[in-house]
């Protein structure tokens, strides 16, 4: 059966809409595997965290944007300009994108069953609803087991977000996830805002400290204590918790930036308004003939955005893009259970 190549947060798999094998050298049978849904599992008292509200604005300016040496794909590190402009102080929450569904009557991508023009070498009995969903490993059987994180699950939406029979209940103000950018898109044109652009969700994310390499300096702890919602211990096994949460946190449960805002870094990938291709350029000398959908050779001739910020499943032994000057390709078609968005506005 033909599969479509997908890039999901660093993670190299060959998926097909309604069963799935994981690419590593070989294929594996997935049944070989103690495998676990990855649900959300509080740690802390969620009373602790902040409901930010509106948005804050960032005074712009030039920074220096990537990083050297640490993904190719950082590099080269260029001088940027930035406008004013404002941008949500948290990822956009299940309790808002709901309001905008029952606004709009607003089907997402993973609600609807995929075009059979998009993937013409899959049968249509198998062209389904549904999302990619992390599994967590809770043995490793061989170095085979590391590619054997992702399933696709039918009927995982942003509303049912490890399948069917799961759901978003008290879970207001965790961020919406399962979100492709023409949803990302939808929900910020029925705001009457933007998606941010690649350089200003960095320049934000630096809180203007520029070549800082994380959001506050050098450190991903500040006073002891994780600023961001990311993975510790050994990737995909156990998650220690050590930042307080196993999964997703809900928005505003780390220190704010300089900028006044929340989970830049850790906790959901984010959507951004920008076209991936694997360097950075000069805006004002961009190549010829560059692909108008963007270009990964992950998953060529596949549309391909930039997602920034890193997740919950980004570790120190696996994925360090938990950093402002880390970026990924992520095909726009598809939504993950680690990729949310926020949105910007001028001033």
């Amino acid at each position: 059966m033909a599969k479509r190549n997908l890039i999901l947060g660093s993670v190299g798999l060959l998926l097909a809409f309604g069963s799935y094998q994981l690419l590593d050298t070989q294929m594996f049978d997935t049944q070989m595997f103690d495998t676990q849904m990855f649900d959300i599992e509080q740690m802390q008292d969620s009373k602790a965290c902040t409901k930010p509200a509106g948005m804050a604005f960032i005074k712009g300016g030039t920074f220096t944007m990537g990083a050297g040496a640490v993904y190719p794909d950082e590099m080269p590190a260029i001088k940027t300009v930035v406008q004013d402009f404002y941008m949500d102080r948290h990822e956009v929450t299940n309790l808002q994108f709901s309001e905008f569904i029952e606004a709009t009557g607003y089907i997402t991508i993973a609600q609807r069953i995929p075009n059979a023009d998009d993937y013409p070498d899959i049968p249509a009995d198998l062209l389904i609803p549904g999302s990619a969903v992390f599994v967590k490993l809770s043995q490793a059987v061989g170095a085979a087991t590391f590619m054997n994180w992702w399933h696709f699950t039918e009927g995982a939406n942003w509303n049912n977000p490890l399948g069917p029979d799961s759901n978003i209940k008290d879970k207001d103000h965790y961020p919406v996830i399962h979100i492709a950018y023409d949803d990302a898109l939808a929900y910020a044109k029925w705001k009457g805002n933007r998606l941010p652009t690649e350089a200003e969700f960095e320049f934000a994310s630096r809180g203007g400290i520029d070549g800082a390499k994380y959001a506050t300096g050098s450190s991903l702890t500040e006073n002891g204590k994780y600023i961001a919602n990311t993975w510790q211990g050994l990737f995909p096994f156990n998650d220690t918790a050590e930042d307080g949460y196993v999964g997703l946190a809900p928005v505003g449960c780390y220190p704010q930036n300089h900028f006044g805002i929340h989970d830049l870094i850790g906790n959901v990938w984010e959507w951004t308004q920008s076209i991936y291709y694997p360097r950075h350029f000069d805006p004002n000398q961009l190549p010829p003939n560059l692909p108008a959908k963007g270009y990964d050779a992950k998953q060529p001739g596949i549309a391909v955005g930039v997602i920034k910020g890193g997740s919950y499943l980004c570790a120190e032994d696996f994925c360090m893009r938990y950093r402002p000057a880390a970026r990924h390709a992520q095909d726009t078609g598809l939504g993950t259970s680690h990729i949310g968005f926020r949105t910007v506005k001028e001033p």
